[in-house]
């Protein structure tokens, strides 16, 4: 119980601002418009993911997951500011 807690908090926290910052960076229009409302959502996304973190069966689960979770969020966002025009 103790182990998904702390994935939740401490894996949940950079997965939640990779996923919002590759949205603000992906905006169709101008994104200085969105940036606002999409950190506002950045703390409910990350109370989801600490709950989430509680449907493993075992901690070495959520660790993991959250762990290839991050892993691919953020290369997605070093791709898309690598290769998209944005900001």
């Amino acid at each position: 119980m103790l182990a998904k807690t702390f994935a939740g908090i401490l894996l949940g926290l950079p997965l939640s601002m990779a996923v919002v910052s590759l949205a603000i960076w992906l905006w169709p229009h101008s994104s200085e418009s969105v940036v606002i409302p999409m950190l506002m959502l950045f703390f409910p996304l990350w109370i989801g993911v600490m709950a989430a973190t509680f449907l493993f069966r075992r901690g070495a689960h959520a660790w993991m997951w959250l762990a290839a979770a991050n892993l691919a969020a953020f290369a997605a966002l070093f791709l898309a500011k690598h290769t998209l025009p944005g900001l």
